[in-house]
């Protein structure tokens, strides 16, 4: 056990390693002598060679709108800012799917009454279209058959609509 947790730390010593002398590569800092020996920016010198170029002419300016890219996350740090889509918009756009009224939860009609969400299950029984939650050991074809009919029921009604 010791072993383990010695290789472990060792993994994770070496990784913060490689993370931070990655970071240190990517974004080197200019000395002060460079800052100060250097040209102005490109930008700056194309908008004072439109202002020597213009005379006595009024110039209107519209202002260009460039879309920024969205940029690439470079460090682990900045991947757990990224914000995803939700998945229940993508299962909300399936016809075969139910929605949970109390959550808003949208989940795929299943094809198994075993795998349904608990919730499904105890909307059957509360809109009265099943006697009650079958256990997997009392699930036969007669009882099978029974829940198809009653999960297609329910998803005719409003309320579970997705």
């Amino acid at each position: 056990m010791a072993e383990l947790l010695f290789i472990a730390t060792t993994v994770f010593v070496v990784y913060v390693l490689f993370v931070v002398m990655a970071e240190k590569k990517e974004s080197p800092e200019p000395d002060k002598s460079e800052v100060s020996n250097s040209t102005p920016p490109v930008a700056e010198k194309n908008v004072v060679s439109a202002e020597a170029a213009v005379s006595d002419e009024e110039v209107v300016v519209k202002p260009v709108v460039v879309p920024l890219k969205p940029t690439k996350p470079k460090s682990s740090s900045t991947k757990k800012a990224v914000v995803k889509e939700p998945v229940v918009a993508v299962v909300a756009s399936t016809t075969d799917s139910l929605k949970n009224p109390n959550t808003g939860e949208v989940v795929k009609i299943p094809s198994n009454y075993t795998f349904a969400k608990r919730w499904i299950k105890d909307a059957l029984v509360e809109e009265g279209l099943l006697d009650k939650i079958y256990k997997s050991n009392e699930l036969d074809d007669a009882t099978q058959a029974k829940i198809q009919d009653a999960v297609q029921q329910l998803k005719a009604l409003d309320k579970y609509k997705a």
